[in-house]
């Protein structure tokens, strides 16, 4: 096994170069392509990982529980309102980045958003199980 294939490196931190993962087209490959047509034409394959939106998380830093009235940081990390006040008692720096936050602790408004849009879909499902639990299916006799 080689590392491309397991990402372990048999030599451990002895190794003083990068060792690269990525996938590299052989010669052989590209004379392949190039007799079918098809090299140098780019399709519509995107392999950069990417997101439209910002990674918003869906729990606190600080409790880890559903955001109950959340804020933002000045260094864009997303709590409670309560618990960013109890940890403000303690330290006026951010619980995760450390950085100094003087207090400032804005609504975050694209949290919420966010979490509003997500909770129409969680309440609405369907459940296989009835509300009531003498509700059900009539038995047959």
């Amino acid at each position: 096994m080689d590392y491309k294939e397991t990402g372990f490196c048999g030599f451990g931190d002895s190794r003083n170069f990068l060792q690269d993962r990525s996938d590299y087209k052989h010669g052989w490959q590209i004379e392949h392509e190039f007799d079918e047509g098809r090299y140098g034409v780019y399709e519509d394959e995107n392999y950069e990982v990417g997101s439209d939106e910002e990674e918003i998380p869906f729990k606190c830093f600080i409790c880890r529980q559903t955001f109950q009235n959340p804020v933002v940081t000045k260094g864009r990390h997303y709590v409670c309102e309560s618990c960013a006040l109890q940890h403000f008692y303690t330290t006026r720096r951010c619980h995760v980045c450390d950085q100094q936050t003087n207090g400032v602790f804005n609504p975050a408004k694209e949290l919420i958003a966010k979490l509003e849009k997500h909770r129409p879909a969680e309440e609405g499902g369907a459940s296989d199980f009835p509300e009531d639990p003498h509700e059900g299916p009539i038995p047959i006799t």
